[in-house]
């Protein structure tokens, strides 16, 4: 709700808010809405993917009895 409180030009609305663009009262337009959510998590799934050794890495670091 703040996003869209503090952001008054719809161009500056972050994607989450976006996304609620399609909701309505009578219905809600899954597709569309599905189709957004997925092009907005690639970038982070493309970027764990790349980075997987290094995050499995620091996990296992951080759990050494020291």
């Amino acid at each position: 709700m703040w996003p869209l409180v503090v952001t008054s030009d719809v161009e500056m609305r972050p994607l989450q808010v976006g996304i609620t663009q399609y909701l309505s009262g009578e219905y809600i337009l899954w597709g569309p809405m599905a189709a957004v959510t997925t092009l907005s998590i690639l970038p982070f799934a493309l970027v764990f993917l790349l980075m997987q050794r290094h995050v499995i890495r620091g996990l296992t670091a951080g759990a050494v009895k020291g």
